[in-house]
């Protein structure tokens, strides 16, 4: 990325708030965000990790990678979160892979302690998650942070993995931080979990014989694998 085109000085921005617009704009310039040309039926859509299929994506990698980008937009969650109140937080904890650098520097912003779970070799999904480096004391005011969230399927296998191989109780906070939040339809409601996010965006998913866009004929394509192909910089 040219400093010509964003200034990734993070110490600029201190003093300033970024808006959704404003990080959705850093995301195309990182060519990181895809939405579905709805002018073009035959233009390829995204397979989801999950095998869902879905009209947008955000490859959240493609920003993080940058550490100036990651402080930044870290700070800028960090600002939101006490802005709602938060301001006692004793560890943070992220996800593999992308969340990891991402909490890791919103945990330097509340000058608490990051850890991280892992994914379960044994799972092929790569969904299931656990806890077994480090152990959470008991009373540690605890924050989650993720850097992209779609559901709360992650969010929560995160906090079962955490619960199930720690020795003490976890005293979780009952907010969830994030980069991009982009569930398919706004508000979304996770019951006793909120989600502060820097970024909003409704973009749906669905299994594919739900698909209107398989229907149309577009061709479903692995974002990570086939960024180019889908959006159309092949």
């Amino acid at each position: 990325m040219s400093s010509t085109k964003v200034i990734v000085d993070p110490r600029y921005y201190d003093d300033k708030i970024l808006n959704a617009e404003d990080i959705l704009r850093w995301f195309e310039l990182c060519d990181a965000a895809w939405v579905y040309d709805a002018n073009n039926p035959q233009a390829p859509h995204a397979e989801l990790h999950s095998g869902k299929c879905s009209n947008g994506f955000f490859d959240c990698m493609r920003v993080l990678c940058n550490p100036k980008l990651c402080e930044i937009l870290a700070r800028q969650l960090v600002r939101k979160l006490k802005e709602a109140g938060i301001e006692k937080v004793d560890w943070v904890i992220g996800s593999p892979y992308a969340a990891i650098t991402f909490s890791h520097e919103v945990a330097k912003g509340f000058n608490a302690v990051h850890a991280f779970t892992e994914k379960d070799p044994s799972d092929r999904k790569g969904k299931k998650m656990i806890w077994r480096r480090m152990q959470i004391p008991k009373d540690a005011v605890v924050l989650q942070a993720e850097e992209l969230i779609t559901t709360s399927d992650t969010f929560r296998e995160i906090r079962r993995a955490v619960e199930q191989g720690n020795y003490e109780p976890v005293n979780w906070l009952s907010t969830v931080g994030t980069l991009i939040h982009r569930p398919p339809k706004l508000p979304a409601d996770y019951g006793d979990i909120s989600v502060i996010a820097l970024v909003h965006k409704e973009i749906w998913a669905v299994e594919p014989e739900d698909c209107p866009l398989c229907a149309k004929g577009s061709k479903p394509l692995r974002p990570k694998t086939h960024w180019k192909e889908l959006t159309g910089k092949a």
